[in-house]
């Protein structure tokens, strides 16, 4: 008795903690498989399963071993969940957890981040894009050194 009460409690904290980071309920996951008949890069990767990922979590209280780097955040998963679950906010969720637990990010989302840092980017801004402005008559677009500063702040603020 005492060991199902210790993994019930363990099972919430993990549970809880993924709340806090903005998953949803989790526990109303009926493990239909929608998500994942949905999933753009299950459709080129099958070890790639939300589905599999809410099931380790919510049966077995363990992390899944899957990258949620994967996760190509088309939202699929979240519009074909016949429970509202949002499996995309709980991949979101687990990406936040595995670098607090100090996971390396891939290193392209590295690299975007200190773009963002540096530019307010996430990708450069190239002459063809300032072309295209301009012919359709868009003006230039620049951000602020102010808020390029709330920019670095935030990115601060979460840990990069």
């Amino acid at each position: 008795m005492f060991v199902k009460h210790r993994f019930i409690r363990e099972r919430r904290g993990l549970i809880s903690r993924l709340r806090e980071k903005g998953a949803g309920d989790l526990l109303k996951c009926i493990q239909c498989g929608s998500c994942t008949s949905a999933c753009t890069v299950n459709a080129v990767d099958e070890e790639f399963n939300p589905r599999r990922m809410i099931g380790l979590i919510t049966r077995f209280n363990k992390l899944p071993d899957q990258d949620p780097w994967l996760c190509a955040t088309c939202s699929l998963c979240v519009e074909r969940c016949p429970q509202s679950v949002n499996p995309l906010s709980i991949i979101l969720a687990l990406r936040m957890i595995r670098h607090e637990d100090g996971n390396k990010l891939p290193d392209k989302v590295a690299e975007m981040i200190e773009q963002v840092k540096k530019t307010g980017f996430a990708f450069p801004l190239n002459q063809e894009a300032r072309d295209k402005r301009m012919l359709l008559g868009l003006p230039e677009f620049r951000i602020s050194e102010e808020g390029l500063n709330e920019i670095r702040k935030i990115i601060t603020e979460a840990g990069f």
